[in-house]
C-alpha cells in the first residue's frame, strides 16, 4: 500500500497536480484555507464595514513589487456592492531606479481605491509635507511619525461609519540579529526607506506610532518578511486585536490583493476581524502553495497574556537544565532565514521529546501557542516543523546580543519576561 501511494504521489507531482498533493501534507493546523480552523470566532464580533490603510513603503528595492501590488487592490469591482463597505486608502512612496511602471512617479502619493477600482489621489500633510498627485513629495516611511499622520488622516476623513479598522505595514522584514543593522543592534525592523538613509521604523517606533494615532487596530497585517514573533507581538497586544505575519521570509510579491479583497467581497454578511485575518492567511496559502519555504499565521493578541505566563514558567525552568542538553535540542529545531529566530512551539517540543523527563511548562507553552492561532499556513519541506510563531533564540550561546535587554525599547524586556532572564542565562553557557 506504501509503493502505490508513493507511485500516485509522483504521477501528481509530474501531473502538476500540486493542490491534490497538498491533501498528502499534513499539519495540526492544517493548509486548507476552507478547513474550519482555530477556536470557535468569537460573539462579539458583528459583520462590519473596514476601513483598509495601506502603508506602503516601495522606497526601497521593491519598488516594482510595490506598484504591483497597488494593481492588484484596484482588481475587485464591488460598484453595487451589497455586503458590508469597505474604504482602501494607500499611502505610497517610490524611489528612482526599480520600476518605470504606473507613470514613473516619484516620492509620496496618497490613493484612495475607488469601488470601481479607480484611483483617486488625496492631498494632506504627511509629517509636515505636503502630499498630492500634482507634487513630488518626499516623506520618509521609515519616521513612526509618518505613520501616526497617515493613521490619523484615514481616521478623521474615512473612519466614520467604520466597524473595523485594518493597518497593512509593507515592506521589507528583520530579524532579530545583528549583523547588517544600520544601527548595530538587533531591535526589531520594518519598512526601510532609502531615499532617508535606510531610514527604518523599530517595533517600539511603530507601538509609538499606534499609540499616538489614538485608535486600537483590529487587524495589522505585517506584508513583510520574519515579524511573526513573539517579541512583536507582544509590543502590540494592546494595539490590535489580530497580528497577521509570517515566521520566514516573504516572496518578493508578498499578499495576492486581488484574491484578499475577492475573498472579503465572497464573505457575505461574515466581515469579522477573525474571518478576514483567516482569509489572509488563507489567500497567502493559495497564493503559494507551490512555493516552498513559506509560511504565515495569524495570532489573537487577547490571548498574549495566557501565552507569556506559561512561557515565563517554561524559561524558569529551562535554566534548571543542563546547557548542552539544551544546546543539543536547539541544533535541531526550526530556524528562519536569521537563524537567531526559532520557532518556539518546536523547541517547547523537542524540549519534551530529546530530554529525559522533558522540561515543565514545555506542554504548556505549546498548548498556548496552539490557542493563540486563528489560522496557521507553511509550506516546503523546511518548514515542516512550524508552528506560527518565533522567538529570538540563538542556536551559540556566543551569539546572544546584550542589546536585546539592554536598548531594544521592548516591553518584554521592561516587563520582566523571563525569556530574558533565560537568554542571559543562556549567553553564560
Amino acid at each position: 500500500m506504501k509503493k502505490i501511494v508513493f507511485i500516485i504521489i509522483i504521477f501528481l507531482l509530474l501531473a502538476g497536480c500540486s493542490k491534490l498533493l497538498l491533501d498528502f501534507e499534513k499539519h495540526p493546523r492544517g493548509d486548507n484555507p476552507n478547513d474550519p480552523m482555530g477556536p470557535t470566532p468569537p460573539t462579539v464580533e458583528n459583520d462590519g464595514s473596514w476601513l483598509f490603510m495601506v502603508y506602503l513603503d516601495a522606497a526601497n528595492n521593491l519598488e516594482e513589487a510595490g506598484v504591483a501590488d497597488l494593481d492588484e487592490m484596484t482588481k475587485v469591482d464591488f460598484t453595487g456592492y451589497s455586503g458590508k463597505n469597505i474604504t482602501k486608502i494607500v499611502l505610497m512612496d517610490r524611489i528612482n531606479g526599480y520600476s518605470t511602471a504606473d507613470g514613473d512617479w516619484k516620492g509620496a502619493k496618497l490613493i484612495k481605491i475607488e469601488p470601481n477600482g479607480g484611483k483617486t489621489y488625496l492631498s494632506n500633510v504627511i509629517n509636515g509635507t505636503a502630499v498630492s498627485r500634482a507634487g513630488n513629495a518626499e516623506i520618509n516611511m521609515g519616521d513612526p511619525n509618518t505613520l501616526k499622520d497617515f493613521i490619523q488622516y484615514c481616521i478623521n476623513n474615512y473612519g466614520t461609519g467604520m466597524n473595523y479598522f485594518l493597518l497593512d505595514i509593507w515592506n521589507h522584514g528583520g530579524g532579530w540579529r545583528n549583523d547588517g543593522d544600520p544601527q548595530n543592534d538587533i531591535r526589531k525592523a520594518i519598512c526601510w526607506d532609502d531615499d532617508n538613509g535606510s531610514d527604518t521604523l523599530y517595533m517600539d517606533e511603530v507601538q509609538q506610532a499606534l499609540s499616538a494615532a489614538g485608535k486600537k487596530m483590529d487587524i495589522i497585517y505585517m506584508d513583510a518578511c520574519l515579524m511573526q514573533m513573539m517579541e512583536v507581538n507582544y509590543e502590540l497586544r494592546n494595539l490590535t486585536s489580530y497580528l497577521v505575519a509570517s515566521e520566514e521570509t516573504v516572496p518578493g510579491n508578498g499578499g495576492d490583493y486581488t484574491d484578499i479583497f475577492t475573498r472579503y467581497k465572497n464573505l457575505t454578511d461574515k466581515h469579522t476581524p477573525y474571518n478576514f485575518s483567516y482569509e489572509i492567511v488563507g489567500s497567502y496559502r493559495n497564493q503559494y502553495y507551490t512555493t516552498s519555504d513559506t509560511t504565515l499565521s495569524a495570532i489573537d493578541e487577547t490571548k498574549i497574556s495566557a501565552f507569556m505566563t506559561a512561557l515565563n514558567t517554561f524559561a524558569d525552568n529551562l535554566q534548571k537544565v543542563d546547557g548542552a542538553k539544551i544546546k543539543d535540542v536547539r541544533s535541531k529545531t526550526k530556524s528562519f532565514a536569521y537563524t537567531d529566530q526559532a520557532d518556539l512551539y518546536h523547541f517547547a517540543q523537542l524540549c519534551n521529546e530529546k530530554i529525559s523527563g522533558g522540561v515543565a511548562g514545555a506542554s504548556e507553552v505549546m498548548s498556548a501557542v496552539n490557542a493563540l492561532m486563528i489560522k496557521e499556513y507553511h509550506h516546503g519541506s523546511s518548514m515542516s516543523d512550524c508552528h506560527g510563531i518565533a522567538i529570538y533564540f540563538p542556536p551559540n550561546p556566543s551569539q546572544v546580543d546584550a542589546t536585546y535587554w539592554t536598548s531594544s525599547g521592548l516591553d518584554i524586556v521592561s516587563a520582566g519576561s523571563k525569556w530574558v532572564n533565560f537568554l542571559q542565562w543562556w549567553k553564560q553557557q
